[in-house]
């Protein structure tokens, strides 16, 4: 039997479908901003969700389509695409699929940036959910409202006020996909680097390994993205360069204790303890867990005296 809506439940479903919602305040930006070039694939029924990620996928160098992406992405019980899944595809193609806390200002940002952005929507309310993605590609200051590759609208205009209540209704999810190489600026350090090791959680340390360099031209001083280059160096079986990667981040934290433990252990893989011996002697400071499992490994293989 078909859902009935009430009178007083249709006008709130219809309110706030409409958009009726308006924000304050002046324009985001003074400067009109549209990614004119973001490619558009109009969705199917349903089929929002492949549509949305072949759009970011494409404008970051992937030839693919919405039709290629749409058998591993939609669930037909649930009428669509979760966004776990949107995420896990970007990194199947090599990408990063950084994950953002949304607000309109970071919008904007991204924008500037040059990166569209992947938003979910609930076009109805919160108790009776329509979702939705679409990408975000513009903002016009002049009439305060989004531009949208939505549905089958290339250029879908929405007023700020409609779009901030449907973006709110979903959480104010957000995403953006790069390409490894690409220079993160403008994005959150910490899920910029969390998208870099999800990256490499899948196999890809290829790419990994290019995500965490640029991570490290970004941040030189960022630990996480030097260690990041010297583990993905180790995957791949360069192991000097590994050496020297590892190095380097002591120069500068020379406490760290997974970078320690991490260089003596492939130093000893490397039949090379006693310099992984010599490494720890030169910092008698360094304590804990992990530190001490390396002492006991370059121990055993080198013994006092050698």
């Amino acid at each position: 039997m078909p859902r009935v809506l009430g009178n007083a439940l249709l006008l709130i479903f219809l309110a706030a479908a409409s958009g009726c919602t308006l924000l304050g305040g002046p324009p985001l930006t003074e400067r009109s901003i549209e990614l004119t070039e973001t490619p558009f694939f109009p969705q199917e029924a349903y089929q929002c969700g492949p549509a949305a990620l072949a759009t970011v996928l494409a404008h970051s160098g992937v030839p693919v389509t919405a039709d290629e992406l749409t058998a591993a992405l939609y669930i037909p019980e649930r009428h669509g695409s979760l966004q776990v899944e949107l995420m896990a595809a970007a990194r199947r193609h090599g990408r990063l699929a950084v994950e953002l806390d949304g607000d309109l200002a970071m919008l904007i940002q991204q924008l500037e940036h040059g990166r569209p952005v992947l938003v979910l929507q609930n076009l109805a309310v919160s108790f009776y959910p329509v979702w939705h993605y679409a990408v975000v590609v513009g903002y016009e200051p002049a009439r305060d409202r989004f531009v949208l590759r939505s549905g089958t609208e290339r250029r879908e205009l929405t007023g700020r006020g409609r779009f901030a209540a449907t973006w709110r209704r979903a959480d104010h999810w957000a995403l953006v996909v790069l390409a490894p190489q690409d220079d993160p600026a403008g994005l959150p350090r910490s899920a910029y680097l969390r998208a870099a090791a999800d990256l490499e959680n899948t196999g890809a340390h290829g790419a990994a390994l290019e995500a965490f360099r640029s991570a490290v031209r970004a941040w030189p001083d960022e630990p996480l993205a030097r260690l990041g280059v010297a583990n993905n160096l180790y995957y791949l079986g360069r192991r000097e360069a590994a050496v020297d990667a590892y190095r380097e981040l002591l120069e500068r934290h020379p406490t760290h204790p997974v970078a320690v433990h991490n260089l003596v252990m492939l130093l000893v893989e490397l039949e090379r303890p006693c310099e992984a011996r010599q490494l720890l002697a030169a910092a008698p400071e360094l304590t804990g867990a992990l530190v001490e499992t390396a002492r006991r490994a370059a121990a055993s293989a080198c013994p006092a005296g050698d």
